[in-house]
């Protein structure tokens, strides 16, 4: 081996197999604090099953942090509609996600300052 590469095993260390990347990953995501956030972006991967095709077309998650789904609808009309669909919203990520990691949502346009809230 050249000076510039050194091996880290010591005498009597035995090579193994590699660990598997999901594994890796897991145990990085898990030390960094990073495992919560990994589990709340798993809205966007899983959106179309909770809106529904149509609606995911209409309106996309921005972010879901501290228990809080933020969604953005196109327009303010498409806002208005899912005042009505925040409950079903909140009930299906939950039951999709396998835990109560929604308790509000909010709609967001790009309009300024039209927000629609729902939850405690």
């Amino acid at each position: 081996m050249s000076a510039g590469r050194r091996s880290r095993r010591t005498e009597g260390d035995s090579p193994s197999a590699p660990a598997p990347l999901a594994g890796v990953l897991g145990e990085l995501a898990r030390r960094r604090g990073w495992d919560e956030r990994l589990r709340d972006a798993a809205i966007h991967q899983h959106w179309e099953e909770i809106a529904g095709s149509e609606l995911a077309q209409r309106a996309t998650p921005v972010r879901l942090h501290g228990g809080v789904l933020v969604i953005r609808a196109e327009t303010a009309a498409w806002a208005g509609q899912l005042r009505y669909l925040v409950g079903d919203l909140q009930r299906r990520a939950n039951e999709v996600l396998g835990e109560n990691r929604v308790q509000q949502v909010r709609v967001v346009t790009d309009s300024p300052g039209h927000t629609t809230r729902s939850g405690p």
